[in-house]
């Protein structure tokens, strides 16, 4: 449901065979996109390229990112459903939690943390980033295209929370909220 009409998100399933809409859990979105099938097959295949293989970041920093910066953009619908994967990547649901609330209070590796301060200026001041950044990043041993990488998922999360709260898309069913707090 949404505050958009909404049709059906019949998609190809992936090369791998999995169904796209009950693999992501994310139906009122696709939902919602599906009024208009290019921007929904243009969606889920840019996330899918993402997420599916994040190397050379970890499965594990590539879900941090997503919570992190949806929870930044008070997005609590891509919150709820990126947690449980966290949580399954962390192999920890108390931690992945403690990172929705507040990833700096959380108990996270301190390489972890960097990338996610990077994550949350990128989001919140796009403008602002300067080469420092990047170098500070490094620092932790990311390389380049680490970086482009996590760049490019707090991007495409920011796009992805913007469509999600923009059309007002409620949560499913069997879906469960998460707190959340305020990353900046």
């Amino acid at each position: 449901m949404s505050w958009i009409r909404t049709a059906d998100a019949t998609l190809p399933p992936p090369a791998d065979g999995r169904d796209p809409v009950s693999q992501s859990g994310m139906t009122s979105l696709l939902e919602a996109l599906a009024l208009h099938a290019p921007d929904l097959k243009a969606t889920v295949e840019h996330g899918r390229a993402l997420m599916d293989d994040p190397s050379p970041l970890s499965n594990a920093q590539a879900e941090l990112i997503a919570v992190v910066v949806s929870a930044t953009n008070g997005c609590g619908y891509c919150v709820a459903h990126y947690g449980p994967r966290l949580a399954l990547a962390l192999g920890d649901e108390a931690l992945a939690r403690a990172v929705a609330r507040d990833y700096r209070e959380a108990n996270l590796a301190a390489r972890d943390r960097v990338l996610l301060d990077h994550a949350v200026a990128l989001t919140c001041e796009p403008s602002e980033r300067k080469l420092e950044d990047v170098e500070r990043v490094r620092e932790y041993g990311f390389d380049d295209t680490a970086i482009l990488r996590a760049t490019h998922l707090a991007a495409w999360f920011g796009f992805v929370n913007r469509l999600a709260s923009g059309l007002g898309v409620a949560l499913e069913p069997d879906i469960h909220e998460w707190e959340f707090g305020d990353q900046r």
